[in-house]
């Protein structure tokens, strides 16, 4: 169905939504690192980047700015996740299309992702 890269440094959560996303009949792409994450989005087409806030490479919000500058990447949704409590504000503000608070649940995540690509 959609190809969909997962960017968080933390892998329990890499793995989790891996296999959830393989069980909903999508193809996950999981990156631990932003920059190895940059590199791969922008010559691999995905269809949605779902995106942590924070990471020590480099955040959510300047990972998700950077993509939103380029040609190639600027038009792919982006999901960003995190515990904090100005995702709303940042997501607004990098032109995010969807927010998931941790911790959270895969039904909700699942509705964020048929909302988005309209699936």
């Amino acid at each position: 169905m959609l190809k969909i890269a997962i960017v968080d440094d933390e892998k329990g959560i890499l793995l989790s939504l891996s296999l959830f996303l393989e069980m909903e009949g999508h193809t996950p792409l999981i990156f631990s690192s932003p920059l190895k994450a940059l590199k791969a989005i922008t010559s691999d087409k995905v269809d949605l980047i779902i995106l942590d806030m924070r990471m020590p490479e480099m955040s959510g919000e300047e990972m998700a700015k950077v993509l939103k500058k380029h040609k190639e990447t600027r038009d792919i949704p982006i999901i960003l996740f995190s515990a904090h409590e100005t995702l709303p504000e940042v997501a607004a503000r990098v032109g995010a299309q969807g927010i998931l608070e941790k911790p959270f649940q895969f039904d909700k995540l699942n509705r964020l992702i048929k909302d988005i690509t309209r699936q």
